[in-house]
């Protein structure tokens, strides 16, 4: 006891100064004091100074890290590195799950990331891989994970291990021409519902949680109150919101030929999941969809909040029951098949890693990724970074299939390649696939983001290459209205001839909740920003004039927020919304953005 209250005593007098600003705080210093912390299990002066400097403002805590401006992301880069530092150095020296957890909890807290509550619940959920990746790679740095998490000018990542190649076969000269027929399909894409099944209306929409509007939350003298049919809070979806707007498109669009859904059932109440209860909604979930549309053949793949904890996609090696993601795959491949939507032949890739293909019609194949495996937030990407699953490997190898059987190609994936979220490597490498492939690539469909929004590749020569079309939710979660879309595709050559938006005003909704919302179709592309077709060439030219034409650039606006009053009447000028467009840019070199747009 004596010894430390003499360290404790010499700590207090070599203080010479306290830290003023985060970029001032070395990584060492910093990991050297939560150090000292766990061991004495005392709050010095400047380990105090260091958390008080480092802390996250409220209104970032459920903000995704790799938005953070350059201030924050200095912050949390610190934070990252000198936590994960000193704790991957008492694990290596023997410090136990129950003791690491107990001090990352407090940390978590003190550092305002999370309340208590969702703090201890997420590490308690995610320690166990981390622990198990940290004991197999001895080898691995803080400064590595840090890196692959956030890939930031802060957080730089220059681990050699992750940047790897896929092998793509570019000695094809082949010529796909357009088939001769003026038929065409309608496709229904649906995506991101966010069932949750402790969404209580009435309940407190405004908490200090990654999501609200659910039971238990409620408090003293509450002022913000969820609406019936959902709210515009952080918040998810009620069942009845579902069901009605599955019932909805039913009875409105007879027509449909397929349906394409693009993930995330699940919740947003990251903290509190289970394998159990992700189960029981998954099923009940692809149940109903499969009651409600019969016969219609539909498409379906993995969301990221599909797994538990959420994002953690492990490797097929990977058994242990408490980390492997087996389960998810086989229920998924079990209910799909069963249901008749996909034949047997595909269980064999999705029990590989959640991916699959599919030849609906001749000379036309769906493709089917997981591209969850690509998401920062992975932590699975840290044990095996290179080509998980082996999944674009074999996405480059189904692809010279089709090549060779003159097939055109829809691809379905939940995270879109224009997400900041997606690991740099696999990004690259996926991009360089669909550059090579693109004549028979003729459309992608992605979800995740929740936004009514496209994407536009472009080459090394700054050539648009292919377009990927964002399907946005059915959850409102958040600021934004549900919706789903309809698309008529060519069968020529299967690209999308237009598409209709389908929504409901969510505030107009809730005021009265004994009448079924009131879905509309709030506009088709093509009509909407007077385009002759939607061929990427077109796409291109719209996005360049858009760029310096107001009145498109505020139509692009006000649809990507699902014109949602209450995201609408912030803030955000001209320059402001012309950042959108820069989104819709998808390339390796970032400063295309301002070269396409000043063109």
């Amino acid at each position: 006891m004596w010894f430390q209250q003499l360290i404790l005593s010499i700590l207090v007098l070599s203080i010479n100064g306290l830290v003023r600003h985060p970029e001032d705080i070395d990584v060492n210093s910093f990991s050297n004091e939560i150090e000292l912390w766990t061991k004495l299990d005392y709050e010095g002066e400047l380990f105090n100074d260091m958390i008080k400097s480092l802390k996250i403002p409220t209104e970032l805590q459920n903000s995704d890290w790799r938005s953070f401006s350059a201030n924050s992301d200095t912050k949390i880069c610190t934070i990252c590195r000198g936590i994960l530092k000193t704790f991957f150095n008492l694990r290596r020296k023997g410090m136990s799950e129950e003791d690491i957890k107990d001090k990352i909890v407090k940390l978590c807290v003190l550092l305002n990331i999370q309340t208590e509550r969702v703090c201890r619940g997420v590490v308690e959920l995610n320690l166990p891989i981390v622990l198990y990746i940290i004991d197999s790679k001895p080898n691995l740095t803080a400064n590595t994970v840090c890196g692959v998490v956030l890939e930031s000018k802060s957080c730089p990542l220059s681990d050699p291990e992750f940047d790897w190649n896929i092998h793509v076969d570019n000695n094809s000269n082949a010529i796909i021409t357009d088939n001769e027929t003026q038929e065409q399909i309608k496709i229904l894409q649906i995506t991101d519902l966010h069932y949750d099944p402790l969404y209580e209306p009435y309940g407190n929409s405004i908490c200090r949680e990654p999501v609200c509007c659910r039971k238990g939350q409620n408090e003293p003298n509450m002022t913000s109150f969820a609406g019936f049919w959902g709210d515009y809070n952080s918040c998810d979806t009620p069942w009845h919101a579902i069901t009605d707007a599955l019932n909805h498109i039913k009875y409105t669009h007879q027509d449909i030929d397929f349906i394409y859904f693009t993930g995330d059932i699940i919740d947003h109440g990251v903290w509190e999941t289970s394998k159990e209860g992700n189960v029981q909604s998954l099923v009940k979930i692809y149940e109903y969809i499969h009651d409600t549309f019969n016969d219609t053949i539909i498409y379906p793949i993995f969301g990221n909040h599909e797994s538990n904890p959420l994002n953690q996609f492990a490797p097929k090696n990977i058994t242990q029951d408490n980390l492997s993601t087996s389960w998810l795959y086989k229920l998924m491949a079990d209910l799909w098949i069963a249901y008749g939507w996909l034949p047997e032949h595909t269980r064999s890739t999705i029990l590989q890693g959640g991916y699959y293909t599919v030849v609906p019609k001749r000379g036309f194949r769906i493709i089917a990724l997981n591209s969850n495996v690509c998401y920062s937030y992975n932590w699975w990407l840290w044990y095996n970074p290179q080509d998980p699953d082996n999944q674009l490997h074999w996405l480059a190898t189904i692809l010279s299939e089709a090549e060779r059987n003159d097939e055109f190609v829809h691809v379905l994936s939940h995270i879109p390649s224009n997400s900041n979220s997606c690991f740099k490597t696999w990004k690259r490498e996926y991009l360089r696939i669909v550059d090579r492939f693109s004549h028979i690539i003729k459309a992608e469909f992605n979800g995740h983001t929740h936004n009514d929004e496209i994407a536009i590749f472009y080459n090394s020569g700054m050539k648009a290459k292919n377009v990927a079309w964002n399907g946005g939710s059915i959850t409102a979660y958040s600021k934004l209205n549900p919706n789903y879309k309809i698309y008529i595709v060519n069968c020529s050559n299967y690209e999308v001839a237009d598409y209709q938006n389908w929504m409901y005003d969510l505030s107009s909704a809730n005021k009265n909740i004994h009448v079924r919302p009131t879905w509309y179709k709030s506009y088709s592309f093509k009509t909407e920003y007077d385009l002759p077709d939607l061929s990427v060439k077109s796409l291109n030219n719209w996005l360049s004039t858009a760029a310096k034409n107001e009145t498109l650039l505020n139509k692009y606006y006000k649809n990507f927020y699902k014109q949602a009053g209450p995201k609408l009447q912030e803030s955000c000028d001209m320059n402001c919304k012309k950042q959108y467009l820069c989104r819709i840019i998808v390339h390796s070199k970032t400063e295309l953005c301002d070269n396409i747009l000043k063109n």
